[in-house]
């Protein structure tokens, strides 16, 4: 899909980036701005992630991302422009169908990338309603999975053919190359020819956040025995398992909503739930719980319940992962179902309404759920046992990021083992100082909202522009929210300037060059012109910028012309001291040398040097001074 560059702004306006935002962190007021725990770094304790609604953009100073709502919504679905645009689109109800029928063809290489993995879909989906995927559709179909569930999941069929994927593949011109990488094809090495990797298998197409398919996961449903149970996709560069939760793209709005998620473990537990009416079930499937899952529904709860299976391995799995989860600073809960019962089958059994009711009156905390465990597994049996066991659960406590909550389990666990308090404490404190290193203080940065400076983040290899480029750059970019006056002063006497940082000088060309380019009829909006920009650390540094103080902003308020000569001569002093400041280095270089001779004439020969240096340096700024006299009448 192509899209106009005045649609794109039709979107960009249309959208409101703090309600964008909101959809993966809370976000608190400050100031004029919000601000919140970055999404990008969420194990920081203090906000250091700042949105201004009144100019469109964010900003986060702990790991120096920035921009407009498209690339937030690009950072955090991993989406290219051109889909994180349309996932924009549908968000604020713009419709592009019409653009869509336009261009059939990829913008780039990922969009081709995921068109391949919505045909692969389409191919499993389509083969449920032929003669040999009528044992998948049947499989579904007994398992008490509806129609219009098959539908909604993109599940599929594979065939037991040995390579009909890779023969629709050529007839359809797709890439054999690409469908081997994302795991879905093989070749033989005996043969070397390719041949389909899920064969006589339903198929479980895996999306991202975003709603893209991914991934596939594959259920055997013949009795092969030298064939797994099931096979799912590598790890790709669209796919790293441990960042996906199944399901996610439906229940996110929901597990909002409800301010809880459900973690269960399988396929078919995450569909009959969904079915069922509780769709903020998600699973990890096919991979133990991660941190960055664990994050991912940090984004929207700090709830989360697991009902995993009773066996051996799904309490495993369940201790480990209460762990993980309180380390994330969210709060877990676990549920047990009746004996012989998964989630599939129990909501399956007794419907949605009964579920939750079950749900809302046996789920326990953490502490208690691992109390039960470590007892029914003699955890208490002997004395050093229950040292033991007492250790693990004071362990677990001590990962609670909140030093409150961490004291009310602690008062609990003491009352339901009866043990002294103090005696938990005291261990408790070995534990967090033998655990917690100890925290830097974080560096401090100008100009941030008032209220608390965050972190400031300067790439160890990158200096930044002087204080005198950064007063230029700042100025500019303002000055464009009052008019193209100084824009245009820019282009004027871009010659008259040189400056010392790469960045100033691609800021202010990249500006000149959009600003030619753009339709004069409408206004030149700085916000929307960072979707062109491609060099992301420029990105990053104009979004800190835009995200500052205002300069025309830090007197007192006054008419939107003296905010605009505010904000002019601001940028005239910063671009004065930038063309002076060539004349002041020759003039010090000039003085080092004369410092450094002792030859007389040659001496001679430097200081008529430097007179002329003086005499230019005053020449340059006399004629400066003249220039912007005409450019200061114009406000």
């Amino acid at each position: 899909m192509r899209l106009p560059e005045e649609k794109i702004d039709e979107i960009r306006r249309t959208a409101d980036i703090v309600d964008i935002v909101s959809d993966y962190v809370r976000l608190l007021p400050s100031g004029r701005n919000y601000k919140a725990i970055s999404p990008f770094n969420p194990s920081e304790k203090t906000p250091s992630f700042y949105v201004s609604p009144e100019k469109q953009i964010y900003k986060c100073f702990s790991t120096g991302k920035g921009g407009n709502v498209f690339t937030f919504v690009q950072e955090m679905e991993k989406l290219p422009f051109i889909d994180a645009v349309k996932w924009v689109a549908k968000k604020v109800g713009i419709d592009l169908s019409q653009y869509e029928r336009k261009s059939a063809k990829p913008d780039d290489k990922q969009s081709e990338e995921y068109e391949l993995m919505a045909w692969a879909a389409k191919f499993f989906h389509t083969n449920l309603n032929t003669k040999e995927g009528k044992a998948g559709l049947d499989y579904f179909l007994n398992r008490g999975v509806l129609k219009e569930t098959i539908s909604k999941f993109g599940l599929g069929f594979a065939p037991d053919a040995w390579n009909r994927l890779c023969e629709e593949a050529q007839k359809d011109g797709k890439s054999l190359n690409l469908l081997e990488e994302f795991g879905l094809i093989a070749k033989s090495e005996k043969s070397e020819k390719h041949y389909d990797v899920f064969r006589n298998r339903v198929m479980f197409p895996i999306f991202s956040p975003a709603g893209k398919v991914i991934a596939f996961g594959g259920r055997l449903i013949g009795d092969e025995k030298n064939s797994p149970k099931y096979i799912n996709s590598p790890e790709t560069k669209l796919y790293h398992k441990s960042e996906v939760l199944y399901a996610f793209n439906f229940a996110r709005d929901e597990i909002r909503k409800k301010d809880e998620a459900i973690l269960v473990e399988g396929y078919m537990d995450v569909i009959s739930l969904h079915q069922a009416g509780i769709k903020t079930a998600v699973a990890s499937s096919g991979t133990s719980l991660t941190p960055e899952q664990v994050r991912l529904i940090g984004r929207l709860t700090k709830n989360v319940l697991f009902i995993y299976d009773g066996d051996k391995a799904g309490i495993k799995a369940m201790m480990r992962g209460i762990d993980l989860i309180l380390e994330q600073g969210l709060s877990p809960k676990v549920l047990f179902l009746p004996d012989n019962e998964d989630p599939d089958s129990y909501v399956q059994k007794v419907g949605g309404d009964e579920f939750l009711k079950y749900a809302n009156a046996h789920k326990t905390s953490f502490l208690d759920f691992k109390i039960d465990v470590l007892k029914s597994s003699d955890g208490f049996a002997s004395e050093e046992q229950t040292q033991a066991s007492i250790r693990d659960l004071v362990s677990t406590i001590a990962k609670i990021q909140d030093e409150l909550a961490r004291e009310v389990y602690l008062k609990s666990l003491a009352q339901k083992l009866d043990v002294a308090f103090l005696t938990l404490q005291n261990e408790l404190e070995k534990v967090l100082g033998r655990e917690t290193p100890k925290r830097a203080t974080p560096a401090k940065i100008l100009s941030i909202p008032k209220e608390q400076a965050p972190p400031a983040h300067t790439s160890e290899k990158q200096s930044l522009p002087s204080v005198a480029e950064r007063t230029f750059l700042k100025a500019l970019l303002e000055s464009l929210y009052h008019g193209s006056e100084v824009l245009e002063f820019v282009k004027e006497n871009l010659s008259l300037l040189t400056f010392k940082h790469e960045w100033t000088e691609k800021i202010a060309r990249f500006l000149l060059e959009r600003y030619e380019a753009h339709d004069k009829q409408t206004a030149f909006e700085v916000t929307n012109e960072l979707n062109y920009l491609n060099d992301e650390d420029v990105r990053n540094y104009i979004s800190g910028l835009l995200i500052d103080e205002a300069i025309s902003e830090r007197w007192q308020p006054e008419s939107p012309s003296i905010y605009a000569r505010r904000c002019l001569m601001a940028f005239l002093d910063a671009t004065k001291k930038i063309i002076l400041q060539n004349y002041d280095d020759a003039l010090l270089e000039n003085i080092k040398a004369i410092q450094r001779e002792s030859d007389a004439e040659k001496i001679g020969t430097l200081i008529t040097e430097r007179n002329r240096l003086v005499k230019a340096k005053r020449d340059a700024e006399a004629e400066f001074d003249q220039t912007i006299k005409s450019l200061i009448g114009l406000y």
